[in-house]
């Protein structure tokens, strides 16, 4: 290599690399995708009455209150059909058209739940853009919960000082989020603090604080389920999934890695943030018998808003309950959680 090839290799790499960066923080940022995913659960629950087939479906005791085609929300339907609608991690902090655009037609949609998991705001200045995080009220409720960023202000140096040694960070600014609830309930959103709601219609519905909730208490909260219910948790970060697989949920819905924000093909997200392995950073995953979707989330801190491999996006999840049917894999056990790596 002669003297003049080196500077034109550096200058190469410097260029590429700035290419790289503008592309991932000017473009696919901004490419906002609303993706559908269908999932069935199984609930086993115990039937009010009658007997439940070999294929999991309700047969009558001819008093006439098992009936019907299990399409619908009725108590006693074989099976219950519920349209989800989930964001996460809309991080507002400024008047972002894009995003708030995409936010707003994406909820004025025909949905049963909108569920809204955590790091909804960026700092206080996000509050006046709360509005455009619902547009339509959906059939059954709109509910969130919060996540790290929202009650925490992060640093520039613990975002990069802190992620190499937790031990070197500073202690963390707190924020009173008692503002963001009340910006959240004036739009429509009914914001769960280690609470959970029930719907007549066949969904109960939990929703879990940041940090997190003693199992114990977890399982109080999903156990007020009435028979042939969905179980269905809301979660910002994904850690001690284990909890919510014992306390008998049927799906649990969550966010916080971003999808990693960067992905590897063939490889997945360099960083998850969480106990989730690089190829689970986001969509549906599977814990023993329940079901996650873990979502990309539809933004990140301003200082960090980058993507590559991985564009935001906001979810249709699609579910299929059968609450007097046992999972096809009966036996399914799970083994426990992985190895932990957070950083908050």
């Amino acid at each position: 290599m002669n003297k003049k090839t080196l500077p034109l290799l550096a200058g190469s790499a410097i260029l590429t690399g700035l290419g790289v960066y503008l592309y991932a923080s000017k473009v696919e940022a901004k490419n906002f995708k609303l993706e559908t995913v269908r999932v069935t659960t199984y609930g086993a629950d115990e039937p009010p009455s009658g007997n439940v087939n070999g294929n999991g479906n309700l047969s009558g005791n001819g008093n006439g209150n098992i009936g019907g085609n299990g399409n619908g929300h009725g108590k006693h339907a074989e099976k219950k059909i519920f349209r989800i609608l989930h964001l996460s991690d809309t991080h507002l902090s400024e008047p972002e058209a894009e995003k708030l655009r995409f936010l707003e037609e994406v909820t004025d949609g025909d949905f049963d739940l909108v569920v809204l998991t955590g790091d909804v705001f960026e700092n206080y200045t996000g509050l006046k853009y709360a509005s455009s995080l619902l547009s339509r009220q959906p059939k059954l409720g709109a509910y969130a919960v919060l996540g790290n960023h929202d009650y925490y202000n992060y640093s520039f140096f613990n975002k990069i000082v802190g992620r190499i040694n937790r031990r070197w960070r500073h202690p963390m600014e707190y924020r009173d989020v008692k503002p963001m609830i009340k910006a959240l309930s004036n739009t429509g959103w009914d914001v769960l603090l280690n609470e959970s709601r029930t719907h007549a219609e066949g969904v109960h519905v939990v929703g879990v604080d940041y940090p997190g909730i003693e199992p114990a208490e977890l399982t109080r909260l999903v156990s007020e389920a009435p028979d042939g219910h969905m179980k269905l948790a809301l979660f910002h970060m994904p850690r001690f999934l284990h909890t919510f697989v014992d306390a008998g949920v049927d799906i649990a819905v969550g966010g916080h890695t971003h999808g990693g924000q960067i992905r590897v093909p063939g490889v997945g997200a360099l960083i998850t943030d969480s106990e989730l392995s690089r190829k689970e950073a986001s969509g549906l995953i599977y814990r023993g018998k329940t079901a996650f979707h873990i979502s990309r989330g539809l933004s990140a801190d301003p200082r960090s808003n980058f993507r590559l491999f991985c564009p935001p996006a906001a979810t249709i999840i699609e579910v299929v309950h059968k609450p007097y049917a046992v999972h096809p894999e009966q036996d399914l056990v799970y083994a426990g959680p992985r190895e932990s790596s957070f950083v908050d």
